[in-house]
């Protein structure tokens, strides 16, 4: 058997630059691992089939799921004619724009690569992911990356390091589909002269936070106001910023201390239904050692 942690991310920007024809948009973003993780555990089984347990059972352990479709592709790829039980420990929430599907179909990937010994190289490992997801690259490296394109053009930036993060997850998800599909050309490249990727560069992360801005963020307030609220109980927590990740519905905050943040999430944890302390990561998938 082997164990791997499948780490989320938030954005720490994010602009939608146009929109394809066929119907993906093309955005901007920088995307930041959190430690925040799931576990997947795989093991080979003799029977020729993809066997999915999830500890959430909300999610689908068909075809639907994201570890069933990278294990599909793989080993159609491969010729694989062994099966694989897939065991998911869920702790990051779904639909939050966390990217908990992504990640963990980046860990099947890297972890069948392993448990197979299939030698897949790592740009072989990117492609098989961009077929599951846009995200799904970005998981498999990890760490701090600007992604460009649909998601898949990315490029290694400084990392971006902060020990004091929290995240509120409300009590409703968003469907990144619907996010989008709701955009239009007036949510196009709204920040032109944000200076975030130069502080980056400059490991100057303080400026850097200052600088976290999402297009996403004032098109699902409309929908659900409460984004905006959450914010608000950041900032007035001390928190230097606070910004919504992906289409959301997950809101992130970034404090100075360990104490600020602690006295946020004992506050926090009385208002909403998942709160979680974390901090940056500089890997997307880590095997279970």
């Amino acid at each position: 058997m082997l164990k791997l942690y499948s780490y989320g991310k938030i954005n720490l920007f994010l602009d939608i630059e146009g929109k394809l024809q066929n119907g993906y948009h093309l955005i901007k973003t920088v995307m930041q691992s959190i430690d925040l993780h799931d576990e997947i555990a795989l093991e080979t089984i003799d029977e020729n089939k993809i066997v999915i347990e999830c500890s959430d059972l909300s999610i689908p352990v068909n075809e639907k799921n994201t570890c069933y479709k990278a294990a599909s592709i793989i080993k159609e790829m491969y010729n694989v004619k062994s099966g694989v039980s897939i065991k998911i420990k869920k702790i990051i929430p779904q639909e939050a724009g966390l990217a908990g599907g992504s990640s963990n179909s980046a860990a099947v990937i890297k972890g069948l690569n392993i448990l197979w010994q299939l030698n897949i190289s790592e740009d072989t490992m990117l492609k098989i992911g961009l077929k599951i997801g846009a995200d799904v690259p970005f998981c498999i490296l990890g760490g701090t990356y600007l992604a460009e394109g649909i998601g898949e053009k990315l490029t290694k930036l400084n990392n971006f390091l902060w020990d004091n993060i929290l995240i509120i997850k409300p009590d409703f998800s968003m469907s990144t589909a619907f996010v989008y599909s709701s955009l239009t050309p007036e949510n196009y490249n709204l920040y032109p002269d944000n200076n975030i990727l130069n502080y980056i560069s400059d490991n100057e992360p303080h400026k850097a936070a200052l600088s976290a801005s999402n297009v996403l963020e004032k098109e699902v307030e409309k929908f659900h106001p409460e984004i905006n609220d959450i914010k608000n109980f950041m900032l007035q927590n001390k928190a230097v910023c606070s910004m919504m990740t992906g289409s959301g519905s997950a809101v992130f905050g970034l404090f100075e201390t360990k104490e600020g943040l602690d006295d946020a999430y004992n506050k926090a944890i009385k208002i909403y239904p998942q709160v979680f302390k974390t901090k940056t990561s500089s890997v997307g998938v880590q095997i279970c050692v």
